[in-house]
């Protein structure tokens, strides 16, 4: 256990050097006019893959470009990240010993400078955390968090999920990504309008 610390430990204070403070070079764009949009998500869960999924594809209405690497909290990737070319993944035997991903299709996606980066991911991991600081992208947006260092030129604040109340059954418990989704595609879509 002490040496699972240390290694997340020096892995944070790796980070740390590697970060790029939000505002310092970011160029806010409208999801309209936006040519590329990269998303980095946690895909460990089928539901939230398919969500991920669905939100790629209504983007691509109006983004040329959209590429999604998804970051897997396993050892190995199941059968359903076998997927077409805009969907990438990476797993726990992609990271080194202290959480940096060291896997081709990362080094790719950080490489690319997309006009936009969203982050859907909501649990803190150090491989997803390492992903946002190294990429080269001009805007970067997920949700709202106070973990230092911050990576985000947009947070997006949502509510916690609501609990139906025991006399209405009927109600169904909204799932968190899909808030996230639909309030980061809103918020985007209110920057610069034309």
């Amino acid at each position: 256990m002490a040496f699972e610390n240390f290694k997340y430990n020096y892995g944070l204070r790796r980070l740390k050097n590697d970060f790029r403070k939000p505002e310092d070079d970011a160029i806010a764009c409208n999801l309209k006019n936006a040519k590329s949009v990269g998303i980095i998500y946690n895909a460990t869960k089928l539901e939230d893959f398919n969500l991920v999924k669905e939100f790629v594809h209504r983007l691509r209405e109006y983004v040329p470009l959209v590429k999604a690497l998804g970051y897997v909290n396993k050892k190995e990737l199941e059968d359903f990240h076998i997927q077409p070319l805009e969907f990438s993944f990476f797993c726990n035997s992609d990271l080194n010993w202290y959480f940096k991903p060291n896997e081709d299709s990362v080094e790719e996606f950080v490489k690319q400078q997309f006009d936009i980066l969203i982050d859907l991911s909501f649990k803190e991991h150090l491989a997803v955390r390492f992903v946002l600081a190294e990429s080269a992208s001009m805007f970067k947006t997920g949700r709202y968090c106070t973990i230092e260092p911050n990576y985000y030129d947009l947070m997006i604040s949502i509510p916690e999920p609501k609990k139906p109340d025991l006399e209405d059954e009927e109600v169904e418990e909204q799932n968190p990504l899909e808030l996230l989704i639909k309030e980061t595609e809103r918020y985007l879509l209110m920057i610069n309008p034309d």
